[in-house]
């Protein structure tokens, strides 16, 4: 299980489950939409804590920033951005 959820996305994420688990646990709406949004808060924090999300796995999605190795990182270093001299 490799993670895929990056570390703007996990904030999100924990943003609204908490939303949404409070929507759920306050009981504003109806009793299936409390327990639909209490469910669908924890779903999103589990995903939150864990940095995995089944859904991007099957989807093939990633919001993680990619990992160089260090002859890409020198690379990047070396030669810099893109050529703003022009």
């Amino acid at each position: 299980m490799e993670k895929n959820v990056g570390t703007a996305d996990r904030i999100l994420r924990v943003t609204f489950g908490i939303s949404f688990l409070a929507l759920g646990v306050l009981r504003i709406f109806g009793s299936f939409w409390s327990v639909f949004f209490s469910l669908l808060g924890i779903e999103v924090l589990v995903v939150a804590a864990l940095g995995y999300s089944p859904l991007y796995h099957v989807l093939g999605v990633s919001s993680l920033e990619p990992r160089l190795t260090v002859e890409e990182e020198v690379d990047n270093w070396t030669t810099g951005g893109p050529d703003l001299e022009k």
